[in-house]
C-alpha cells in the first residue's frame, strides 16, 4: 500500500518537475522551489 502511494507521489512529481523545466528556465525553476 505504502510503496504504491510513494510511486504515485514520486510519478507526479517527476511529471510536474518536468512540465515546469519545459516551462520555465531551469534556474528559474529551482530558484522558485527555495523561495517556496
Amino acid at each position: 500500500m505504502e510503496v504504491q502511494r510513494l510511486q504515485e507521489l514520486l510519478w507526479l512529481f517527476s511529471k510536474l518537475q518536468s512540465n515546469r523545466v519545459a516551462l520555465v528556465g531551469g534556474n528559474h525553476t529551482a530558484a522558485r522551489f527555495c523561495t517556496r
